[in-house]
């Protein structure tokens, strides 16, 4: 991948392309509040039109910011894209997943109405879902446009700012003005009450009298307009040039230039701000004719500035002249303010401008919502007569934990370290979860590693269940069932004697590689010991690669590569939350809703780290915790499963086989970490497994 591609996928860029694309309703809406609010302010002093157009497109500039800080806290603006170019991972248990239309992952089952419109509802919620990815993935390349146009833009504006500073310091065609003109200039802003030093300066750069500059401001008089116009039009003109000092009007342009530019897309924003313009040239019209006295007297120094309309394009940027907006429009609004027309208030405007705002508050509360809830789909979907109960029913997962006391973890008290970690990550958010114990970790020859006991108390202590997975945790497809009770029983000896020191008992099992047997005599036989024993099937929803992030994380800690670590780390949560995006989509597909999800985890160094990011990030998609007790006593959980094979696999991939559906892709590892497991099996990433 290139660094281009590495750049435009981080994601930053993808809020800001939701920003972006927020802001095509947000800036409609604000512009149509504003033309409500305008009419309205028809027949008001030009301040208040002026100060409205302002307000809007401030709130252009605010609305983006807003908008892209709550997208950034709180989720992406779309699903998160996998990586192209690979083939299916492979699953958490180092068995890899079957690829779509494998051997042996395809079952029949009975041809009912209602799997015939579970079906067809899938396959729409499949385009639907093809569709937002194939738009999410195109964010980053209209970000990409987005910042070349503007870098273009930044380009001519500053043009523009070195155009305007170079009018006032060009040597030979900027003079100073007559000594006579420069004392005009200062009583009048004396009498305009403008406190800072003003320069007069006749320029052959300019054709219309224009202000440049805020700290040191210049007004620039063109060579012939001292000859050309009497004294008093050309007093009535410098008039208006002072009240653009006097109300800041060049910082505030420099301002309305850098909103223009950054915001370029929206015909909105040129629309709000050429309102700007005119109304400040209104405003700065009657500051000169209360200046002068004489409303005709201006009217036809505005009118003697036809004559030099001519207008360079990168002075109109940056400098501020007299002849801003129409000059027949302003010439016309000057003269007909010795007789205004009685103030209206037409009904249909101000139910607009009502309209207007009411619609504009109920988006942005929309817009937060939604934006608050990223990565959930927009439908919902019911099967029963419990409809309205699975609609309102908020997203809730259990989390477990496999491997325990803990793996790829050596040193006892960096064991210890890790545990307390998590420990106290999952009591922070009140999560009690189960740990399934790999008893062959705790000890050799019948002898019980203390330290490694100790850790299994420690989760005791805080309130979690132990469950088991066997001792030496074998893989039920490669061996006998015989082979395979019996480990179950030796790792329960082990493991039942802890849970009996604190007075529980083992009620949970879990498969090791979540491989439920080669063929379905060997799956009901087993289950059967199972319950037999009082004992449950950990049945996993949210299977994912853990492990392997967990293996290379912890490779990287022993060798002390902490730039490794962090790479790994910085990663993992987003992986989870695409690997949670998918199984939510496929959850709506198969049953039409979303059950209790059952998060199976790794008891690794890795996730000991994460653990408070990775659990904020499920809290930040609207999840509450439960225990894995009322996970599995949703109805989902008592699906038909009649998968069996050689790979280990979701419930949830298991509900939807038994429906007669394919096995459905799942989430792609980066290309970075998939390299990881091409070294390890010497082929793309699962393949060398599946053969």
């Amino acid at each position: 991948m290139t660094t281009l591609q590495t750049l435009l996928e981080h994601a930053l860029v993808q809020s800001l392309g939701w920003t972006l694309l927020h802001f095509v309703w947000q800036g409609a809406l604000v512009a149509l509040a504003h033309a409500g609010v305008n009419a309205l302010l028809a027949d008001a002093d030009a301040r208040a039109r002026y100060l409205a157009a302002c307000v809007a497109l401030a709130l252009m500039l605010v609305l983006p910011v807003a908008t892209f800080f709550v997208v950034n806290s709180s989720a992406r603006g779309g699903a998160l894209v996998a990586d192209a170019g690979l083939g299916g991972g492979a699953r958490a248990s180092e068995t890899p997943a079957a690829a779509t239309g494998g051997a042996g992952m395809k079952h029949a089952a009975s041809a009912r109405p209602e799997d015939a419109r579970e079906e067809a509802h899938g396959s729409a919620a499949g385009l639907a879902d093809w569709a937002g990815a194939r738009f999410a993935s195109l964010l980053p390349w209209l970000v990409l446009a987005w910042l070349v146009c503007v870098g273009a833009l930044l380009v001519r504006l500053a043009g523009g700012w070195v155009f305007a500073a170079r009018l006032q310091r060009e040597r030979g065609a900027t003079t100073p003005a007559p000594a006579e003109w420069q004392r005009k200039v200062a009583q009048l802003a004396r009498r305009m009450k403008v406190t800072r030093a003003v320069r007069l300066c006749r320029s052959a750069l300019v054709e219309v009298p224009t202000v440049v500059g805020w700290l040191r401001p210049v007004i620039l008089v063109p060579c012939g307009a001292m000859a050309g116009m009497s004294g008093a039009q050309l007093e009535a003109l410098l008039a208006h040039e002072l009240a653009h000092v006097r109300r800041h009007d060049y910082l505030v342009n420099l301002m309305q230039a850098f909103v223009e530019t950054v915001l370029f897309y929206h015909p909105a924003v040129w629309r709000v701000s050429e309102r700007v313009r005119a109304e400040r040239e209104h405003v700065c019209d009657d500051l000169a004719v209360e200046a002068t006295g004489d409303v005709l007297l201006y009217a036809r120094a505005l009118a003697a500035l036809e004559t030099l309309r001519q207008q360079h394009t990168q002075t109109a940027q940056l400098a501020l002249a007299a002849n801003g907006g129409s000059l027949v429009h302003r010439i016309q609004r000057l003269i007909k303010l010795k007789a205004p027309a009685p103030a209206r208030r037409p009904p249909a405007a101000a139910s607009l401008a009502a309209a207007a705002f009411f619609a504009l508050a109920f988006a942005l509360v929309g817009a937060h919502a939604a934006v608050s809830n990223t990565g959930e789909d927009a439908h919902e979907f019911a099967q029963s007569e419990n409809v309205a109960e699975k609609r309102s029913a908020k997203r809730r997962v259990a989390v477990t934990f496999v491997a325990l006391p803990m793996v790829n973890t050596f040193y006892a008290p960096r064991a210890e370290k890790d545990t307390r970690q998590l420990l106290a990550s999952l009591a922070a958010r009140n999560v009690r979860a189960v740990g399934f114990v790999n008893a062959g970790q705790l000890g050799n020859e019948g002898k019980t590693n203390e330290d490694k006991a100790a850790l299994l108390r420690m989760w005791l202590d805080a309130g979690h269940e132990l469950g088991s997975e066997g001792y030496a945790h074998p893989n039920l497809f490669k061996t006998p069932l015989e082979d395979f009770k019996r480990d179950v029983l030796r790792g329960e000896e082990m493991t039942s004697q802890m849970a009996r020191e604190r007075g529980s008992s083992l009620r949970y099992f879990s498969y090791p590689y979540l491989n439920v047997g080669p063929d379905r005599e060997t799956k009901e036989a087993f289950e059967k010991f199972l319950a037999a024993r009082g004992q449950q099937i950990h049945k996993v929803t949210i299977d994912n690669w853990d492990w392997l992030y967990g293996k290379i994380y912890m490779d990287a800690r022993r060798a002390e590569d902490e730039a490794r670590m962090k790479r790994v780390a910085d990663e993992y949560v987003e992986y989870m939350e695409r690997t949670f995006d998918f199984y939510e989509t496929l959850s709506r597909d198969t049953l039409g809703y979303e059950p209790p999800q059952v998060l199976m985890l790794t008891a690794n160094g890795l996730n000991c780290a994460k653990a408070a990011d990775l659990l904020a990030m499920l809290e930040r998609r609207g999840y509450s915790f439960v225990t894995l007790e009322e996970a599995m006593s949703d109805p989902a959980y008592r699906q038909p499963d009649s998968y069996t094979g050689q790979w280990g696999i979701s419930w949830l991939q298991r509900w939807a086989m038994a429906k007669g559906r394919e096995f459905r892709e799942e989430p792609y590892l980066s290309p970075w970490m998939a390299q990881f497991h091409t070294d390890a099996k010497k082929g793309l990433p699962g393949q060398a497994d599946k053969k």
